[in-house]
């Protein structure tokens, strides 16, 4: 039961992605969200493709290592990038903090790679594989970069008049939630209080992403409200860094 269960959640996210996919596509959101939309399509084929290379071409688990080892770098690649397109969109409003932050946040991420590459690196002696371990430490950096970003649009909402039924919301509340499950379990895991091949964990896991994707697809199929700021809020802290960003950049 478990074991069907499993594969449920292996591969249903996969058929609800080529429908996020689709929906896009009739909407022509692809060209607004270019990055999430690789995202979604890069997820959908890397599962389809591990399923079947696990169950019908039973290929050896080297083989197997190394193709997880690929589509795990792909889609943390493709996360971090979603996470930046989402923070373009943000401020797309806000030229001057929009070009501004950009250094900040490629700077940050430079960081946390930095910092990512240098534990793993410590912690090679502990770990056979380090290419492998690498990159989980990167997929975690990720993961807190995309809550982070939900923790800032939560924050941020009233002031750039950014609806909760926005699709740039919808987007990253689906991502945040993803990414909070796994550095939650990812905090039991490093605890002893759950192992790595724990297959409650790997459910939870997938099950969470499986929310995610319904998240996602909720909020692409109901119409998003257009954009305007919220009343009674005062025009100043955004609006006025951007405006004294844009004066300071004149100069």
């Amino acid at each position: 039961m478990l074991l069907l269960f499993r594969n449920y959640l292996w591969l249903a996210p996969a058929v609800l992605q080529i429908g996020v996919v689709g929906v896009m596509a009739r909407h022509k959101l692809h060209r607004r969200f270019p990055l999430f939309f690789v995202y979604n399509l890069e997820c959908a084929f890397a599962a389809a493709a591990m399923f079947v290379m696990w169950y019908l071409w039973q290929v050896p688990g080297k083989v197997w290592g190394y193709s997880y080892l690929v589509a795990m770098a792909l889609d943390t690649a493709v996360r971090f990038g979603v996470v930046y397109e989402i923070y373009a969109h943000v401020f797309d409003n806000y030229a001057a903090l929009k070009r501004f932050g950009k250094p900040i946040f490629r700077g940050a991420l430079l960081v946390l790679l930095a910092i990512g590459l240098v534990a793993a690196g410590q912690s090679h002696q502990q770990h056979a594989d380090f290419a492998m371990y690498a990159l989980h430490v990167l997929e975690q950096t990720a993961s807190v970069l995309q809550v982070g970003l939900l923790l800032v649009l939560f924050l941020l909402s009233a002031y750039i008049g950014l609806s909760l039924r926005n699709y740039v919301f919808g987007i990253a509340l689906g991502l945040g939630i993803y990414a909070s499950v796994k550095l939650a379990v990812a905090a039991l895991q490093s605890s002893s209080l759950v192992s790595s091949g724990n297959v409650y964990r790997n459910l939870v896991i997938l099950g969470s992403f499986h929310f995610a994707v319904l998240v996602w697809l909720f909020y692409l199929l109901v119409p998003e409200p257009v954009l305007s700021r919220a009343i009674g809020i005062p025009d100043h802290n955004l609006e006025l860094w951007n405006k004294e960003l844009e004066r300071l950049s004149r100069q």
